[in-house]
């Protein structure tokens, strides 16, 4: 009697192990792969929240619709032709949008300068910026810093740059604070995470 019991106690905790390390693996696959920027990490968003569903007109002279950009990842960048960690990141940025040779990432960079498309232009001539939109938005339609958020923005601006990530289906997953490394190994497998299975 006492030897049953304790096969069935074995085989609890055996099978116990089995469903630990399954559900071990379900949770591993469910989180993100590790992306760093240089000033702090991929953050995923909890609960997810949808992107905007109606184009946004800003006063910079752009429209920004995302249900256009439905079917690709987008990684839409806040950024500023002041902000010295943007200088570092925009390049990365626009090499990522070159190689996207299958056309599944979509870069969305949306400038807050008050100087406009201009200062925009001139920002990307000087680094050589060739593959990127020119989209500005200085009264903080798109993304807000201001506490307030006046003009009820739907994006949060915790610094920048700040970057949303947005899957296929238009959700927007989660954020990377600070300048990063767009053309790496490890951006690679971030998105390669948001592509749907």
């Amino acid at each position: 009697m006492k030897l049953l019991g304790r096969r069935r106690a074995v085989g609890l905790i055996a099978g116990a192990g089995t469903t630990w390390a399954a559900r071990r693996e379900s949770i591993a696959a469910a989180s993100p792969p590790p992306f760093y920027s240089h000033g702090g990490q991929y953050t995923m968003l909890r609960p997810a929240m949808p992107a905007p569903s109606e184009p946004i007109v800003t006063a910079g002279g752009c429209t920004v619709d995302f249900t256009a950009l439905r079917g690709k990842v987008v990684l839409l960048n806040f950024w500023a032709t002041w902000c010295v960690p943007c200088v570092y990141e925009m390049p990365s940025l626009d090499r990522l949008q070159a190689a996207d040779a299958n056309k599944r990432v979509h870069v969305l960079p949306i400038a807050l300068d008050v100087g406009g498309k201009a200062a925009v232009i001139a920002f990307y001539q000087r680094l050589g910026l060739l593959h990127l939109d020119v989209c500005v938005d200085p009264e903080q339609q798109i993304g807000y810093l201001q506490s307030d958020n006046p003009r009820h923005a739907p994006f949060q601006l915790y610094a920048l740059p700040v970057t949303y990530a947005i899957d296929p289906r238009g959700v927007v997953r989660g954020y990377v604070p600070g300048a990063a490394t767009w053309d790496s190994p490890s951006a690679a497998a971030l998105i390669d995470y948001l592509v749907p299975g």
